[in-house]
């Protein structure tokens, strides 16, 4: 490849919510842009995605809506492969696996030129056959993994070779300033957000947040309150987020006769005041690449309450930047909860070490940096 003034690159996602890593791409997107715009020209095709549209236009980036129906979307494919001429573009990075599919096969209908393709692995889901011996081994030619956990998988199930893969952690922006004074707004609306979930000022606030999912451990959550309010009847449970269980979810708290401590708010567009108001945030996912609402809650230097799953302990680790329970452990994350729920210099150390711990290793401009090195090692490779 001759060497170029700037490369031409496309991340492509066929997920149509808004999620983590739909925010991952955005955050990157806006420090590459920001610090690496005379080495790159940016592009994004979405599917459809409303919400990720916004985000990318609020920050420049120039994006296309393609529907990515399934894995035999032709019509998708070619879409794909006219956007790949017209913009000459260099090197693609997927984030899910339609996507990588689709736009794979459009890169291999360019005859003339060689695209990289990099995959972005933020789940730590098993690897099918379909995906580990046909679109890993025959459509990547590098592969970022969003934690450890998630490249020994790589490494172990679908053997591959270890240096063709980087850990690269998700990127936040840590501004010191910025994060005291949202705290500090937050902080002036705990009361208000508290009371507007129902919760009284004398009652603790433990939240769970995300999707609402079979691996995200509800279940987990809903078992260990009921042997809490054995011994407490000044919790309330909140779980923040929306999913296909909602409904068995409602039944499962209205079936262990716990209605009255639990609180199912619906999605919440702004999660952060909600993590503020809470006294502790619990994870008890059963598989986590790495856990998005960790990452979010220790910025705001929130304790954390989480399982040993995936990649989990890459973050917090036990007693020092947060408390661990074996993923499914339903009475030891009850344990968990009654030892901290009043220990608030512990709650405090916690949610401290935990924010020293995200501000280092999630710093967006140095993921962005990293992310650069990585494209730019595996364009000299066409050289």
């Amino acid at each position: 490849m001759d060497k170029k003034a700037k490369f031409n690159i496309l991340h492509i996602d066929s997920f149509q919510n808004y999620g983590g890593a739909q925010n991952d791409i955005v955050i990157l997107l806006e420090f590459l842009k920001l610090y690496y715009d005379k080495s790159f020209n940016i592009y994004v095709i979405h599917n459809n995605n409303k919400r990720l549209k916004g985000e990318l236009d609020k920050i420049g980036i120039n994006n296309l809506s393609i529907e990515m129906k399934n894995f035999l979307d032709i019509y998708a494919v070619f879409k794909i492969r006219n956007f790949l001429t017209k913009h000459d573009i260099d090197l693609i990075n997927f984030h899910s696996s339609r996507d990588h599919f689709l736009g794979g096969i459009a890169s291999l209908l360019i005859f003339k030129k060689r695209i990289i393709k990099v995959l972005t692995r933020h789940v730590a889901y098993r690897i099918s056959f379909l995906k580990g011996f046909l679109i890993y081994r025959f459509l990547t030619d590098g592969f970022i993994a969003i934690s450890d956990y998630i490249k020994n998988i790589l490494i172990k199930d679908v053997k591959i070779d270890p240096k063709k893969i980087e850990t690269i952690y998700s990127p936040r922006i840590y501004d010191e300033d910025g994060l005291q004074k949202e705290m500090f707004v937050y902080e002036l609306e705990r009361q208000n957000v508290r009371s507007e979930l129902g919760i009284k000022p004398d009652e603790k606030m433990i939240s769970l947040i995300g999707r609402l999912s079979k691996e995200k451990g509800h279940e987990v959550l809903i078992k260990a309150a009921e042997l809490i309010i054995k011994t407490r009847n000044d919790i309330k449970f909140v779980i923040i987020g929306e999913g296909v269980l909602y409904k068995h979810i409602t039944d499962f708290i209205n079936k262990k006769g716990l209605k009255e401590y639990f609180i199912i708010s619906g999605f919440k567009k702004d999660i952060k005041k909600f993590i503020v108001a809470s006294d502790l945030i619990i994870v008890p996912s059963g598989l986590e690449g790495m856990g998005s609402i960790i990452i979010e809650s220790c910025a705001f230097k929130k304790a954390v309450i989480a399982s040993d799953a995936g990649g989990i302990p890459e973050i917090i680790r036990n007693n020092e930047t947060g408390l661990l329970f074996g993923a499914g452990d339903y009475a030891r994350l009850s344990d968990k909860i009654i030892s901290l729920i009043d220990n608030r210099e512990l709650i405090e150390k916690l949610g401290l070490n935990c924010y020293n711990e995200v501000v280092k290793k999630f710093d967006a401009k140095e993921i962005a940096s990293k992310t650069v090195l990585f494209y730019l090692k595996l364009l000299a490779d066409l050289s």
